[in-house]
């Protein structure tokens, strides 16, 4: 029976072998192809880009011979691989009918010597029965100020050509670096900067500094965990960052490290926005950071991470942990005195931590958790808050919730599209302590505070017919 089975297939084998291929002779109808444009964002000069995929069809009810198909430039930057064979041209292939094959498409860019992004065409050329087609290629080239693996003494960065950083970097240990307003910081996946010096960043409402990926096509926009963050080193001070938006990272602001004698870093950040991360938003470990006008969001652990001590100000902030990408469980701020490291406890005291003017809210039921190792009560405080937590849980007990308010909806405009901006009926709305407002006076785009009947929690002013964009 084994026997009579073997046979079988080995004719059955050695019968499509030998059928012949049946070629279209007329009627011919024209190759399909999966995209009319092959279209590459903005490629960096000197680093290559990502793949595109090019499926290239045949119609017809018979087998066709592509004569050649091959780059019509020689010397525009693409470089393709034709069914499974690198190389920029291949002759003779047979495709069966309603078979498809396959072309991989990258590109290398040569700087251009300008400022602004240049457009680069090429098209990939069909011939077969005395036809030929094509498809374009469509690629932006910017150059760039490549930073790799370096350690910088003091530094000035700005635009228009961005920065990418390749392998991480330093800001060394007593220097300082500035960067003007509309510099873009681009870093490659799994890059730092950490910050032994000091970081100053200066941009505008009009012209914020951006922290990304250097993966710019816009499917990659909401993306996180595309490169480390930014890691500010004990013995860093004086830093300062305003009007920047930072995203996509795995931890956006780290500071702080273990097992140093140095004392720990501090941070002041206002106007920015930290978005997309992995793991956090803002960790410290027992460091100084006060945050005005300030949106953290997104975030698959936690918005804030502040462990081991430390001092803390958050004055008109929107903390919201909403994530998209799995179950989350951490709470969006946790607040302890101590940090345990495989079983080493670090601990420290907690100075002050204060959040005033501010929304902390988020999916969970409670998106606060304050502990302390030896039990007793920390030195936390809130005024003029929003504040999603479970207040009949025992660390609340001590907490006064005096002018603030305690609620499962902070009434944003949109949160599934990070719109964080309190709608109509938002109880944000007037919230604010007067007193504590006056001391900003505007929220993170610039809106007067104090222009109507009261200002309003977390860092923006509701304007006068906003509404979902």
């Amino acid at each position: 029976m084994k026997r009579n089975v073997i046979l079988l297939l080995i004719l059955a084998a050695f019968f499509f072998a030998c059928t012949e291929k049946k070629f279209v002779s007329s009627g011919v109808k024209l190759l399909t192809f999966s995209l009319d444009t092959v279209y590459f964002d903005t490629v960096f000069t000197g680093l290559g880009s990502a793949t595109r995929e090019l499926r290239v069809t045949n119609p017809n009810p018979g087998w066709i011979r592509i004569d050649n198909i091959s780059l019509a430039g020689q010397d525009s930057g693409f470089r393709l691989n034709i069914d499974g064979s690198p190389g920029n041209s291949k002759s003779d292939i047979d495709l069966a009918p309603g078979d498809s094959l396959f072309i991989f498409i990258d590109a290398l860019v040569d700087p251009t010597n300008l400022d602004n992004p240049v457009a680069i065409y090429d098209s990939i050329v069909f011939t077969f029965h005395g036809i030929k087609q094509d498809v374009n290629i469509l690629a932006w080239g910017q150059d760039i100020n490549l930073i790799s693996g370096v350690e910088l003494s003091g530094q000035t960065w700005s635009g228009p050509k961005p920065y990418v950083v390749y392998n991480s970097m330093m800001v060394d240990t007593g220097e300082v670096l500035l960067i003007n307003p509309g510099t873009r910081i681009l870093f490659h996946r799994g890059s730092t900067m950490y910050v032994a010096g000091r970081l100053v960043v200066n941009g505008t409402p009009e012209e914020p500094v951006i922290f990304a990926s250097d993966r710019t096509e816009f499917v990659y926009n909401d993306i996180p965990g595309q490169w480390s963050g930014i890691y500010f080193l004990n013995g860093s001070t004086g830093n300062i960052i305003s009007n920047a938006v930072i995203k996509n990272s795995v931890s956006a602001l780290h500071l702080g490290n273990l097992f140093s004698e140095d004392l720990p870093p501090d941070l002041e950040i206002s106007n920015s926005l930290i978005l997309h991360n992995t793991v956090s938003g803002i960790s410290s470990l027992g460091a100084s950071v006060t945050a005005k006008n300030c949106v953290i969001t997104h975030c698959g652990y936690y918005s804030l991470f502040l462990v081991s001590g430390g001092s803390y100000h958050f004055l008109h902030c929107t903390v919201n942990n909403f994530w998209d990408y799995s179950s989350r469980f951490s709470p969006g701020v946790l607040v302890s005195d101590f940090y345990n490291y495989n079983d080493i406890i670090f601990t420290n005291s907690l100075d002050e931590i204060t959040f005033t003017n501010s929304v902390i809210s988020g999916s969970l039921g409670n998106e606060v958790e304050i502990a302390s190792l030896s039990g007793e009560s920390l030195n936390i405080n809130f005024l003029g808050c929003f504040l999603k937590i479970d207040s009949t849980m025992p660390m609340w007990s001590s907490i006064s919730f005096e002018g603030n308010h305690v609620g499962s909806d902070p009434g944003f405009i949109n949160e599934s599209y990070f719109d964080l901006r309190p709608d109509t009926l938002s109880p944000l709305i007037g919230l604010a302590n007067m007193d504590s407002a006056i001391s900003l006076g505007y929220d993170i785009r610039g809106y007067s505070r104090l222009s109507d009947s009261g200002p309003d929690s977390g860092a923006y002013e509701r304007q006068t017919g906003e509404k979902r964009e």
